[in-house]
């Protein structure tokens, strides 16, 4: 079921008619009798934040880790910024992944490494060659950009799960990708936290210009950061539109989402 009326278009008309950056059509996954995605479909629109809201279980990591290559789907098609990703030779796929960020439920931040020594890793591994002055702007600017500067040297295990989350977001934008997934960007947070992080995933979108999939449980999040909402449920998209569409829906398997907003 798509929901769409005349407001929806107006919104993103410019995006709809504009460059597809990532393509999901009939994609099937199972863990062998659990069925997970059952003919799911999604198209995202350069500049675009759509977020995929499903409740625990539903496939949406699952959905996420297909995109880049980190399970093979069982059927389906994928195709990210123009490339047919089950084509893609082992090289061509990690050249790919340089193009797609990706924030980890937890941050998966190395606590053996200071915050800077986690913002260079991914330049270090994808033989960005800079100087060192070069390389530590990039790192100023990007924690710059999240309000953490002075958390430069502290070590993981001295953040608050909030800092670490931005720390996260810093080290997924500093190789300035075109697509960004979100896993759960907000779990383990408090409401406050949530809402900033939230606000945070917004600004930055309008600062580097990327396209993002958001996947969450949190309808806080929907409302704050989605251009266009898609629900996944019973393995496929079940609806989509903006949140308010999807907030006034009659359908009782779309409203069962919306019952827990205050």
């Amino acid at each position: 079921m798509n929901l769409s009326d005349s407001t929806y278009s107006e919104t993103l008309a410019k995006k709809s008619a504009g460059e597809v950056v990532l393509e999901i059509r009939d994609l099937h996954k199972s863990f062998g009798e659990k069925h997970v995605l059952q003919g799911f479909d999604l198209k995202l629109h350069r500049g675009e934040n759509v977020v995929v809201l499903g409740k625990s279980g539903s496939g949406k990591s699952v959905l996420i880790k297909c995109v880049v290559g980190l399970l093979n789907p069982d059927k389906g098609y994928i195709n990210v910024l123009g490339q047919d990703v089950s084509t893609l030779s082992q090289i061509d796929l990690d050249r790919m992944r340089v193009k797609i960020g990706f924030l980890f439920q937890n941050s998966a931040l190395y606590d053996s490494m200071t915050v800077h020594e986690n913002l260079e890793f991914p330049m270090r591994r994808h033989w960005v060659h800079l100087t060192p002055e070069e390389t530590l702007k990039i790192v100023e600017d990007a924690l710059t950009s999240v309000g953490l500067l002075n958390a430069m040297n502290m070590m993981p295990s001295e953040l608050s799960g909030g800092m670490r989350k931005r720390v996260g977001l810093a080290r997924t934008l500093i190789m300035r990708p075109e697509i960004v997934l979100y896993d759960e960007p907000t779990t383990g947070l408090d409401s406050i936290t949530g809402s900033e992080i939230s606000q945070l995933m917004l600004d930055l979108q309008e600062k580097y210009k990327t396209s993002s999939v958001i996947i969450s449980h949190d309808m806080h999040v929907a409302k704050i950061t989605s251009n266009r909402v898609v629900i996944l449920l019973d393995g496929i998209n079940y609806a989509e539109g903006t949140f308010d569409e999807l907030r006034n829906s009659a359908d009782p398997k779309v409203k069962q989402f919306f019952q827990t907003m205050i």
